[in-house]
């Protein structure tokens, strides 16, 4: 029997109890809720997963191109990782994240970040990659949030993210979203400051829903900036907010 919630209400609710703590710990600070795959990293380092357990990925972009990023295709998503148990988990986990490759100032960033403010990766793929990935570069100051993970899962995309962000502006003095695709765009909509980075897509799915957002930055790792929105590299991204002591 699946551990996942069956529907997007107590699918909040879990979620709410989890990260609730960690926003409420973060009042008064500004805090950095930041995209794993494609935006710190070119690769989907859940696809990487997993083809190395040996199934298929396209199985899962097929459900989302029929269903668009709604509960179902989420909980479909989530529901094929966490199928393959803790075990799969622990093996090939820290192997992907052992080959992972960052973009170039990402890492920089993530360190002038947590001097200012309180970070986390906020991963509709696989948390345990990303905590892996952090700690190997010495950043277990970083958070992580996602719901793919078999000891207590939960659905996690577009919508959830909009949850998540909106217990921490709750409190937070200011929040910075960054994300490069439509699975962002809550986030992003909601935060004072929204960095788009530019993907292997060009932010096709993303951009068009940001377009009257008032503090909208880019970071463009491959040197492709689009047009018309102001440019910062990556370490700057952490200059968006005045510096803090980061929460617990």
């Amino acid at each position: 029997m699946s551990l996942l919630p069956r529907d997007p209400r107590s699918n909040a609710a879990r979620i709410r109890e989890l990260v609730g703590p960690l926003a409420r710990a973060c009042s008064g600070r500004p805090v950095f809720l930041v995209d794993g795959d494609r935006t710190l990293s070119p690769d989907d380092t859940s696809r990487t997963f997993l083809r190395r357990a040996g199934l298929d990925p396209l199985v899962i972009k097929r459900r989302f191109e029929q269903d668009g990023y709604c509960f179902d295709a989420f909980r479909f998503h989530a529901e094929m990782h966490v199928e393959l148990g803790e075990a799969v988990f622990a093996e090939v986990a820290p192997a992907v994240a052992e080959a992972a490759p960052l973009y170039p100032g990402a890492i920089d960033f993530l360190y002038r970040a947590v001097d200012v403010a309180s970070v986390f990766v906020v991963s509709a793929g696989i948390p345990r990659i990303w905590r892996s990935i952090l700690d190997g570069q010495g950043l277990a100051a970083v958070g992580v949030i996602g719901g793919i993970e078999p000891r207590n899962p939960y659905v996690f995309g577009r919508e959830e993210k909009a949850v998540v962000t909106r217990l921490f502006l709750d409190g937070a003095s200011t929040v910075v979203g960054v994300g490069d695709s439509d699975v962002d765009t809550e986030l992003l909509r909601l935060s004072q400051h929204a960095v788009v980075v530019v993907n292997h897509r060009r932010n096709a799915d993303l951009l068009p829903h940001l377009g009257d957002h008032s503090s909208l930055w880019q970071v463009a790792p491959n040197g492709d900036p689009h047009a018309g929105i102001p440019q910062l590299d990556f370490p700057a991204v952490a200059s968006l907010v005045s510096p803090s002591a980061a929460c617990p």
